[in-house]
């Protein structure tokens, strides 16, 4: 008999209950969405990983052409580079040890301007004019190799010894950085030496005016020059500032020229301008000024020269001040006293 009860709903859609999960047939249908497959083995390959392997395969092909490129046109091209430096600088020594070496790179600078519209001049570097004459059209390549060529040069090396020098030292480049550095280095040196000798000059002719005069004992010099060392142009004081503006004296030290000369240095930089030039023209003035035409540090070509040798003090207008003297003096600013 056909059951006609209906279950009571109260109005509402009877809910049917849910299947249970099958989390092992969840996990297998996401592996199939991801092109996996239940029976695949870690070494098994998919037909994207086979391209994939292919592609990586042509840049190692890649890599090997770039080694043979190397190998053939970088490495045998720099061996040839280093070879063909070696020729032009045995050509260059041929020219510098020639009799008619002047008349040669004469004849040079003229094919330059002639035919290039190159202009050198008479101080132009001999080993840039050679080579700029062998690459006229090639500035800066002219300058590199001259660069080289020139610290073969210093080094005293042949022309057979010249490719592996290059190649030891790191090729042209790492050459040519080095000498430029040097270069600049001893640009620096030299404007710190000019500098030092500028201010040699600039106190010894304030030397001259001077207003203080001290006359000291042996006693209280303190010679720290080396026997074969050649004494400097100055003695230095080792002074006490117990306060004030007051100075005592206590040693007077004689040092040689390298000692004075560091001694200079220091001072120059803390106390002269980098303009030489303006600071010359001022030591001039004051010169002219003192009436220094000869020692004070005026030496042979210095403007206003005349030699006439060094004058001698004038102690009647230099009130001298003994320094074992039981008294004190005020001279120009300056006191100094001997201590009781």
């Amino acid at each position: 008999m056909e059951n006609t009860n209906t279950p009571q709903t109260n109005g509402h859609t009877p809910v049917t209950a849910a299947a249970p999960v099958d989390e092992l047939a969840f996990g297998l249908l996401m592996n199939r969405t991801l092109g996996g497959s239940a029976s695949r083995r870690p070494s098994d390959k998919s037909a994207n990983d086979v391209q994939v392997d292919m592609v990586l395969g042509q840049a190692q092909n890649l890599a090997k052409m770039n080694d043979q490129y190397v190998e053939t046109y970088v490495v045998r091209g720099t061996k040839e580079l280093y070879a063909l430096l070696g020729a032009i600088y045995s050509y260059a020594l041929q020219i510098n040890e020639s009799p008619l070496r002047d008349h040669i790179l004469q004849r040079m600078r003229e094919r330059l301007e002639e035919e290039h519209e190159i202009k050198t001049q008479v101080n132009t570097p001999w080993m840039t004019t050679v080579l700029r004459f062998i690459l006229p059209t090639d500035r800066q390549t002219a300058y590199s190799y001259s660069k080289v060529l020139q610290v073969a040069h210093d080094e005293n090396l042949t022309a057979l010894e010249l490719p592996n020098y290059i190649k030891e030292r790191g090729g042209i480049g790492k050459i040519t950085a080095t000498k430029e550095e040097a270069e600049a280095t001893k640009s620096v040196k030299e404007h710190k030496e000019a500098k030092a000798d500028l201010l040699r000059k600039i106190l010894l002719a304030n030397a001259k005016q001077a207003q203080t005069i001290v006359q000291v004992e042996d006693k209280f010099v303190i010679n720290t020059i080396a026997e074969g060392k050649k004494e400097g142009s100055f003695e230095f004081a080792i002074c006490v500032n117990p306060g004030g503006n007051e100075r005592r004296v206590v040693r007077f030290i004689r040092v040689n020229e390298a000692v004075e000369s560091q001694l200079l240095s220091l001072v120059a930089e803390a106390s002269l301008s980098d303009d030489l030039a303006g600071t010359q023209d001022k030591l001039d003035v004051l010169r002219e000024k003192l009436g220094i035409t000869s020692g004070w540090g005026m030496k042979p070509g210095d403007k206003g020269y005349q030699p006439m040798g060094l004058p001698s003090l004038n102690t009647a207008v230099q009130p001298e001040v003994m320094l074992n003297a039981p008294h004190s003096s005020t001279v120009s600013g300056v006191t100094i006293q001997q201590p009781a």
